[in-house]
Parts: C-alpha cells; structure tokens; sequence
C-alpha cells in the first residue's frame, strides 16, 4: 500500500521539492563559502577578541662583551613550569612528584596547587632536562613553557663579578653593569594575544595573534681587556692570601683615553649564584670604598704647591721629623727615609722618600685656598660619572670647616675620603699631561644583530695643571721608585716605571680602627710616556702594612705582565729616566 502511495505522487510536487531542496543547499553553501572565505578572518579575529587573552612577551636581553668581542654575560633559552590549578585532580600527590624535580618543598608546591586563580608559576627559568622530566610525567593542569627572556649565563664565571653584576629571575638588572645599563639591556616587551576560555586557559591549538613584537635588548661593549682583568685578579688573591688581608682592589687605565682595562675586587662571588654569597662580596670596592689615600695623595700637594706660583725653582724646606700643628704632633711614618741630619730638603725629596712633616710645610706654605681649588680641580669630592651604579663622591671639606690641623693633614692624604678610581683618574691627568678625563667602561653600544648604534670617545673634563707641572711630577714619582719607597718592589726589569707608595690608618665610623691599615701604590710603565696606570689597594694586610711591601710588587708584577701583552718587550740595557711632555700622536 506504501509502495502504492509513494506512486501516485504527483511528478510536479516532486520536482518542486527537489528544486527546494536544491536551491537551499547552494544557499547553505554559498552563506558557508561566504563565512569561511570572504567573512573568516574578520570573524576569527572577533572570536579571538571575545574569548581571547592579551599577554606579554619578554625581549631578549642583551649581552655584555670585553674589548675584544668576548662574551661576559648572555642570555640562554629557558623553560618555565606552570599550572592551571582547577585541573590539577590530586594536588597533594603532584606536589610529591614535582617536589624533587622543582627542588622546592612539596608542601609549597600543593599549596599553590590549591589556589583558586586559573594560573600559578611553579618554577622559573628551569634547564631543559628539568622541563624534560615534568613533560615525561604528563600530569593534567602542569604546563611547561618556554621562555622568551632566557636564563642570564655569564661566561666570564668570577672574571670582573663585581663589575658585570647580575639579574634577578625576570633579567632585571640588580648590580653592577647589568643594573646602571639595565633601560639599554633589557629591551622592549612585546604583546601576544592567545585564544583563551572564560578562565584565561590558553586553549590547546587555539590561534594566537602577535600584536606587537619584542624589540632585543642592546649589546654592551667594555673596555676591559680580559688578560689583564684576569691577571689583576690572580696576583690580588695571591696578595690577599700572603697577608691575610680582608679585600683588594686594582686597577688598570689608558691614561689617554680614560678607558678602565681591569677594575679587579676581592672578595668577587659566582653572578649565575650571586644569592648564595654576601652581599659584602658584591661590592665595586674601586668606586664604593672612600678611604684616606695617605701618602699617595702627597702628588696632589706637590701639584698645588707647583701649580700656585708661590716658590721659586728649587725652593727647599726645613729637614725634620716631626712639627707640631695646631695643637697636634705630625711625625714621619715608619716606611719613610727619616729627615733628621739632612738639612733641607727639596719637594722631589719630600715625595720621593714619603715625609709627612715635609707634605705638610709644603701645604702650610701653599695655603689652604690654593691647595682646597687644587683638590678640586682633580675632581676629588664629585663622582666621576663613570657608567656604573653606586659611585662614592668621597669627602672633600671646605676650608672653612677645617680644624687647625686639617690643611697639615690633608697634605699627606689624611682627613680626606677618596675612591679608588677618583685617585687613579688625578694620577691619569698627571701620566697624560695635565688633562682630567672622564673614565670610561663602555666602548660601545650595538644593537642585537652587531650593527653599531654609538660608540664613546675620549671626554676631556677640564685641563687639571700645566704640562711642565705634569712632567715635574712624572719625575718625582720615578725618582720614588728609583731612590725612595717604591724601591725596588715596583721596579720592574728592562722598563721604566713611576709610583707612590700609601700607607693609611682605617677610618669606620669616624674613628681611626688600631692596627687596620691600607697600603696602596699607583705607578705608571713606562715613565717616560706611560702606556699603563695601575692602582693597587690592599684593605687591613697582616704581617706588613706599608705600600712598598704588600701593594707595590703587585703593581710592578701587572706592570710587567700588561708591557709582555701589549707586545713591548723589555729593553737589554738600563732604563733611562725620561720624564717630559705629552706622548706624541699615536704613543700611549
């Protein structure tokens, strides 16, 4: 009967309902063709905004290089662990699991686990066989992730920690270079935008559209040679362990440019695991550490003396051993020739053999107001703007707040506050002709595919005194090392070498600590036209406490190793004293 009726449909009926039938199925196709060719994107992309999540994407850091192209510092490719605590089924026996792994305690891990946020961070900057091993565990609602920032990998190990400093987990800058150029370093983040559910969850394949790209951070290149930052720091441990001393530091300068090719500090620390050290051992003691430069400084007053026009050549002052100032006694210091028995003396011989009655009648004659715009034409008492973080400016007083015996004193490098490179940058301006340079410790700055985007030149503050004064200076300090202090200790054989010797009580707190000294040198090789200057500081030795014993052979043995890998080689005969004028063009 079916059959029957199926039958007697009319043939027109029929045709119309497949004609129907028809029409609407090129409709449907035609509206689905439209949706997915002509109208898809638009329709992705308003999907992608109603169920989508804006994220950041990190920029690569920057590396940090030496002068020569190596690395000091760079950034790794890194994994992180997440999870997505809503799918995470039995937050209790995870934790178990992850704990090992993670090295954290499983009690943290299940805590976070129990969260009611959608998102938890549970390890950062992971090595990839750690990422590796929660992959193998496949637990639901633990994600791993690889990161654009990646984990901060210093080549270097220890070799200038103290300068290069370190990053905290997200390559922020903490200290050091990584700190005070941390705006070049790190970069511009960039945006991201992932399908995502009501919950923020990335969706598993879901689109994910970049709306802004990460921009690398800059390269940094120094100017510190790596042989000779290592050397520095080898012969300062070596120093450090013959006296038992509580720090060192040295430093390494090209008098003509002001460029810094060593800043050595001990105690350093290890920059990937700077967190299991002190922060002692963080410091950039050559321009954190202010102390009293003691005789040192002695250069400094032979400067204003020279430079105020108030002695005629040759003047000579009264040879003794000690000279009561403003109520106190100044004596001479044990590491010093005595004067007694020798008459007068000339402002060489005061430098020469270290006498602090002689600094001191030689300041009193200067006068204070002389000898104070001296000080600062130097540039003691101002930072040095050298391109680190954390710069001391030192203590400079003014004449008016000085005591009785301050100008006596200061003469001879004490009641006054200098870092380091404040010292080694007057005694560059003495080695180059008289000119006060700004330190340098960036040569240049590229961006992430090596293309040069600024590279620094020599910065000549001011003119500090004369060249005839300078080179009477340079003649000074090479006759300390011939015939006073420094000798023989910061002689080195088959080259010329000048410096001066410091020996200085430690100040804390305003109060001079018994038995706690600093002996320093600051030297230059050759004498002549000094290609090197090289401050060494050694903070409370034991065992000695003078200049010439415990700082001076470590400056002749850098001195020696810096002339060897310059490739100027000793001279087979005697070394000549020459000390005159400005090095000519292209000698340094």
């Amino acid at each position: 009967m079916a059959a029957r009726a199926f039958a007697r449909v009319p043939p027109l009926r029929a045709k119309v309902a497949i004609v129907f039938l028809t029409v609407l199925a090129l409709a449907l196709a035609l509206r689905l063709g439209e949706l997915q060719i002509r109208e898809g994107p638009s329709l992705a992309h308003k999907a992608l905004r109603q169920h989508g999540h804006t994220v950041e994407t990190f920029a690569k850091r920057g590396a940090i290089l030496d002068r020569n192209g190596g690395v000091l510092a760079h950034s790794l490719a890194s994994e992180s662990i997440y999870a997505v605590p809503p799918d995470v089924l039995d937050p209790h026996a995870v934790a178990v699991k992850l704990a090992p792994l993670l090295h954290k305690p499983a009690p943290n891990i299940e805590a976070a686990l129990r969260d009611k946020i959608s998102f938890r961070w549970l390890a950062r900057k992971v090595p990839h066989d750690v990422a590796k091993r929660v992959d193998a565990l496949a637990i639901p609602g633990i994600v791993t992730k690889g990161e654009e920032t990646g984990l901060r990998f210093v080549s270097s190990g220890r070799l200038a920690s103290t300068v290069v400093g370190f990053t905290g987990t997200d390559e922020n800058g903490l200290d050091g270079l990584e700190y005070s150029l941390d705006k070049l370093l790190r970069g511009t983040p960039g945006r991201m935008r992932i399908e995502a559910d009501q919950f923020n969850r990335a969706i598993p394949f879901g689109e994910t559209q970049v709306v802004e790209r990460a921009v690398p951070g800059n390269t940094i290149v120094t100017t510190l040679d790596p042989y000779l930052q290592f050397e520095a720091e080898r012969l300062l441990r070596t120093a450090m362990k013959k006296w038992s001393a509580r720090s060192a530091t040295a430093l390494v300068m090209d008098p003509w440019t002001g460029e810094l090719l060593a800043v050595a500090n001990l105690p350093d620390f290890d920059p990937t695991h700077f967190g299991a050290f002190g922060s002692d051992t963080w410091r950039d003691r050559a321009i954190s550490d202010a102390y009293e430069p003691g005789s040192t400084f002695k250069l400094i007053t032979a400067a204003a003396a020279l430079e105020s026009g108030k002695f005629p050549a040759g003047v000579r002052f009264p040879a003794r051993d000690a000279i009561e100032v403003g109520g106190r006694t100044i004596h001479n210091a044990e590491d010093g020739l005595m004067a007694s028995g020798r008459g007068s003396e000339s402002i060489e011989e005061i430098v020469a053999l270290s006498h602090n009655v002689g600094a001191a009648e030689i300041g009193l004659a200067t006068g204070p107001t002389a000898m104070y715009r001296t000080i600062r034409k130097f540039g003691f008492g101002d930072a040095t703007k050298v391109e680190l973080s954390g710069e001391n400016p030192g203590i400079v007083t003014k004449p008016a707040d000085w005591s009785g015996s301050s100008l006596a004193t200061i003469s001879f490098g004490h009641g006054i506050s200098i870092t380091p490179l404040a010292l080694a940058r007057a005694y560059c301006a003495i080695a180059n002709g008289g000119l006060l340079l700004r330190p340098r410790i960036v040569s240049a700055i590229e961006d992430a595919n090596g293309k040069l985007i600024y590279r620094y030149g020599t910065e000549v503050e001011h003119r500090v005194i004369t060249e005839r004064t300078a080179a009477t200076l340079r003649g000074y300090l090479r006759t300390a090392v011939l015939h006073g202090t420094g000798n023989p200790t910061a002689q080195v054989a088959g080259y010329t070498t000048a410096g001066k010797t410091g020996t200085a009580q430690v100040v804390e707190n305003g109060v001079y600590l018994g038995g706690a000294y600093i002996a320093s040198f600051v030297g230059m090789i050759p004498a002549d036209h000094p290609r090197y200057l090289i401050l060494v500081k050694v903070e409370r030795p034991h065992g000695s406490i003078y200049g010439s014993q415990v700082a001076a052979p470590v400056f002749a043995q850098l001195a020696r190793a810096a002339m060897f890998h310059a490739g100027v080689m000793p001279a087979a005969g005697p070394a000549r004293l020459v000390s005159s004028g400005r090095a000519p063009n292209g000698t340094r």
